[in-house]
C-alpha cells in the first residue's frame, strides 16, 4: 500500500483556492461511489498532467492522474484520474472522477472504468451548458 505524501507533485499550478475547491468537489464525489470518510487526505505527489487544462481562480488545473486519498487513519482508500467542466461564460466549473479505483481490506477495485461524465455530475451541469455534453 502507498505511503501518504504531501507533495503536490505537478498539482502545485493550482493555487490554494481552486485546490480547495477542486478538493472538496472530489470528495463529495467519492461519496457518491460509497466511499466514506471522516477526513479526505489528498496525495498530490504523483499526479501527471494528462493535457486538458484550464485557468481558474488562483491557479491552473489540469486532468490529473494518479491521484491518492487517504482517510483520516492514513490508510488509502482511493486512486484514480480527475476531469473537469469550465465554462467561464456561465461561471460553471465542477470536477468529478473520471477513472476511479478503491482501496478495501488492501484490495483494490475499479468502481469507475469508462470515461465519461456520471449521471449524478450530468444532473449538476446547468440547463444552458448541458446541451454541449454528453452524459
Amino acid at each position: 500500500m502507498k505511503i501518504y505524501s504531501p507533495e503536490l507533485g505537478f498539482s502545485d499550478i493550482m493555487g490554494p483556492k481552486l485546490r480547495l475547491i477542486v478538493e472538496q468537489q472530489l470528495s463529495d464525489d467519492l461519496k457518491e461511489y460509497g466511499i466514506i470518510a471522516k477526513q479526505y487526505k489528498f496525495d498530490w505527489s504523483e499526479s501527471c498532467i494528462e493535457g486538458h487544462e484550464t485557468n481558474y481562480l488562483d491557479g491552473r488545473v489540469e486532468n490529473f492522474s494518479g491521484i491518492n486519498v487517504f482517510n483520516e487513519n492514513d490508510e488509502q482508500i482511493a486512486e484514480g484520474w480527475m476531469e473537469f467542466i469550465h465554462e467561464p461564460q456561465y461561471d460553471f466549473f465542477i470536477t468529478y472522477w473520471e477513472y476511479l479505483d478503491v482501496y478495501r481490506m488492501e484490495k483494490e477495485i475499479s468502481i469507475k472504468e469508462n470515461s465519461g461524465i456520471p449521471s449524478h455530475v450530468y444532473t449538476k451541469i446547468p440547463e444552458c451548458v448541458r446541451s454541449s455534453y454528453k452524459a
